[in-house]
């Protein structure tokens, strides 16, 4: 699975970080961070995040690896 963010969409609400606390953080600065190939195990949780996602600003491909 590769995850990519639509930075133009994130309106960085932190629904993300609340779904999938170990692949996506805001930091200080209120910057998303992320990571873009996630573990396998993980996939449920990226997966919610992205639905989750008021602004529609997660965008997922592939499988998990």
């Amino acid at each position: 699975m590769r995850i990519s963010v639509h930075n133009g969409r994130c309106h960085r609400y932190g629904v993300c970080q609340a779904e999938a606390p170990e692949v996506f953080q805001l930091d200080q600065d209120g910057r998303l961070r992320y990571e873009a190939r996630p573990d396998a195990d993980q996939a449920a949780q990226v997966r919610m995040a992205a639905r989750c996602c008021p602004m529609q600003a997660i965008d997922l491909r592939g499988d998990a690896r």
